[in-house]
């Protein structure tokens, strides 16, 4: 267009030296004309009008390739990708919590670590009957056991939810990147991102106090049965006494 525009003006350009050479002629045979200099600056003029309208188109054009940048930058994502990372981690606390043995999942930990475990000072003050030491080991068989089932179950949600939830979250999330036209869908797509790997070190975290709950039992499950053991042997020596057992036999 602002091709055709320039022609136009260099062929009325044109007429105006062919007007000028005619009125040279026109004078050089006597002929006198009054209207030749307003007519030249008219065809002037509408050249420079000319010349104008090409620059107004050009800048008509930029001011559309800006509009239509500016929209595409500024147009959302139809949807957004959030996945179910709080619910994945939720089931995985309830497992963990609905476990004989304690986890960092459970209410009142205080209350039923008491009932759980003793202190060695306790244990001094308890009857040590045999009765009382077969409770307290299928107590500790028992916990140990719950502890190490939990442990697994929490990993197993977390593995299923990686092949699963996640896996399928991903993949729609690479395609959502391909996608990805504009300023601000780009920044929706990092934020959406950004939120998956906090919810990643969120299980991370999980996985790692699911652990820790598995250790902290199998420790106290050892130095529970050291202190009985030793309140038991402690008070058979400041006062020996028989323990009756199942099979008749003495200690």
């Amino acid at each position: 267009m602002k091709r055709q525009l320039k022609v136009a003006a260099l062929a009325l350009v044109a007429i105006a030296c062919v007007s000028v050479v005619s009125v040279r002629q026109s004078r050089a045979q006597a002929v006198y004309c009054t209207n030749c200099a307003s007519e030249i600056t008219q065809l002037l003029n509408l050249a420079r009008l000319v010349d104008q309208l090409g620059t107004q188109g050009n800048i008509l054009q930029t001011n559309t390739n800006q509009f239509q940048t500016m929209t595409v930058n500024t147009t959302p994502l139809p949807s957004l990708e959030w996945g179910n990372g709080a619910a994945n981690i939720q089931s995985v606390n309830t497992a963990l919590a609905s476990a004989n043995s304690l986890s960092f999942a459970k209410s009142g930990l205080t209350a039923q670590f008491s009932q759980h475990y003793g202190t060695y000072d306790s244990y001094l003050t308890s009857p040590a009957t045999s009765a009382a030491f077969a409770d307290k080991y299928q107590q500790w068989s028992t916990n140990a056991n719950a502890s190490v089932l939990s442990t697994l179950e929490a990993g197993s949600l977390q593995s299923g939810q990686i092949g699963g939830d996640e896996l399928a979250l991903i993949n729609r999330l690479k395609i959502q990147t391909g996608a990805v036209q504009g300023n601000l869908e780009a920044l929706q797509t990092l934020a959406q991102v950004g939120l998956l790997n906090i919810e990643q070190l969120q299980k991370l975290r999980q996985l790692i106090l699911a652990d820790t709950s598995l250790k902290a039992n199998a420790i106290q499950t050892e130095a529970d049965q050291s202190a009985s053991q030793q309140a038991a042997w402690r008070r058979f020596i400041k006062a020996p006494e028989t323990i009756p057992t199942t099979g008749g036999a003495r200690f």
